[in-house]
């Protein structure tokens, strides 16, 4: 079951689902729960905390919830319900604690995933949330993972997954007033008022760029967080230590507690001590191991001196050998030999082999391979984003791009590509290093018959000097 839980911003921000049922986790949940002795009590309450979650009443839904859990305390499904009841009350530390909890314990809808990352967004634990996001990115729906990565900070991010969301055949009105959303945190406010337009009137479109605008400005991320889900901040101490699923990690699953191991008695009539007390050590005989050298005495004269020649003399040292005095002389140097280093000539070799192939490519006949970078509404959206992404990336200023339209579902769009790409593997080598630094992309090959509308030249490469 889902509702919007919105107040100011009407159309655009996130739909949460309240928790419905166990977490599907099967015996391994249910069988914990038997052993707390309280699970019809758990059920009722879990489904009173559901009614007052739909209604609003998020304080109420809270002590209920937490008597769920306590009843129930290794269900996912309930500690899930637990954490949402908190971040609709504004409680986002308590939010943060009884969501990973419920992930810990199996739960990754897409309700669990969102609300645990729009509560580290709400203590600005933006890094966290854009992990969780990531790894989890294909449990979210499109629209409000999007959000969710703008409000972590995650401009482009964002604007890649709600630019094809909103493109796809079928998107929403929220789904495009979300990419708006986005475009109006990342600075690029005509931009939100074209998407923003498309569902709206003229004023109304006027009262959701102020709204907008406050949201923008606002320093606090609880206030920012909260205002996207209805809500309002709450002081928040953190969920309550008997709830803290440690607290029951000890806790046996009913199938395990249902074998006893059998149990082993001593014996009646121990067996003598004498047979298993280990040998005593046996000792080596000093008289086999241990010889006694006889040294010969020197022979001393009258006066009882010994003479020194019968002591041992030290052995002539060998004859030293000089250095020739004739002055040091360089060896003859080849004409060009050492005055490329090493990495000179790797990039001497990138600039006259690879950079050249790239550079020649020819815009009224485009031909070779590309890496598309992302598909826009209009060309001077993709001439800004070439520029933005070139000065993020040196590599790709080294390689010649252009945009041409294309026609897709009866909308014209505008492909921003990189060309000159010699082969698919020199074209996946780059898009794989792209991606690795976190920008989209996919390579495509160009049959010639593009109508390129813009093209941007390669910056040439320049040879540090010696």
């Amino acid at each position: 079951m889902k509702r919007k839980m919105l107040m100011n911003l009407a159309v655009s921000g996130f739909v949460l689902g309240v928790a419905t049922g166990c977490s599907g986790m099967g015996a391994m949940a249910d069988a914990p729960s038997r052993a707390a002795g309280t699970p019809a009590v758990a059920a009722k309450s879990a489904d009173k905390a559901r009614v007052a979650l739909e209604a609003g009443k998020a304080s109420k839904a809270v002590a209920l919830a937490e008597a769920a859990v306590a009843g129930s305390p290794r269900d996912a499904g309930y500690r899930a319900l637990l954490g949402q009841a908190y971040l609709g009350d504004g409680r986002f530390a308590s939010a943060s604690s009884a969501l990973s909890e419920a992930m810990e314990l199996g739960a990754r809808d897409s309700n669990t995933i969102l609300s645990l990352a729009l509560a580290e967004i709400a203590q600005n634990r933006n890094g966290e949330a854009v992990a969780l996001l990531t790894r989890h990115r294909d449990a979210v729906p499109a629209s409000d993972l999007g959000l969710a990565l703008a409000l972590a900070g995650d401009r482009e991010g964002s604007l890649y997954v709600l630019g094809e969301a909103a493109r796809a055949e079928g998107a929403d009105a929220r789904t495009r007033q979300n990419l708006a959303l986005a475009l109006a945190l990342s600075g690029r406010w005509a931009q939100a008022r074209i998407v923003a337009s498309q569902d709206l009137s003229l004023a109304k479109l006027e009262g959701r760029m102020v709204e907008w605008s406050k949201l923008a400005e606002q320093p606090n991320a609880q206030v920012r967080v909260a205002s996207l889900i209805g809500t309002s901040a709450q002081p928040d101490a953190g969920m309550p230590v008997r709830l803290a699923l440690s607290n029951f990690a000890g806790t046996q699953l009913a199938a395990d507690s249902a074998i006893e191991p059998p149990v082993q008695l001593a014996s009646a009539d121990p067996a003598p001590v004498a047979d298993y007390a280990p040998s005593p050590p046996v000792l080596a005989d000093a008289g086999s191991s241990i010889r006694s050298v006889e040294l010969p005495m020197p022979e001393r004269t009258a006066d009882g001196v010994v003479p020194v020649t019968d002591l041992p003399q030290p052995a002539p040292a060998a004859d030293v050998i000089l250095a020739d005095a004739a002055p040091y002389r360089h060896a003859p140097r080849v004409a060009g030999e050492g005055r490329i280093r090493p990495a000179q000539k790797q990039a001497l070799e990138l600039a006259t082999v690879i950079v050249p192939k790239a550079m020649g490519f020819d815009a009224k006949k485009p031909g070779g391979w590309a890496v598309q970078l992302g598909a826009y509404d209009s060309l001077a959206i993709a001439k800004e984003k070439w520029g933005t992404l070139k000065k993020r990336n040196g590599v790709l200023g080294r390689f010649p791009a252009s945009s041409h339209a294309a026609a897709v579902g009866g909308r014209t769009f505008y492909r921003l590509t990189v060309n000159g790409l010699a082969s698919r593997a020199d074209a996946s080598s780059l898009c794989n290093q792209l991606k690795a630094q976190g920008q989209a992309c996919f390579i495509r090959a160009m049959g010639g018959s593009e109508s390129i509308q813009w093209a941007a030249k390669a910056s040439p490469m320049r040879l540090a000097s010696r």
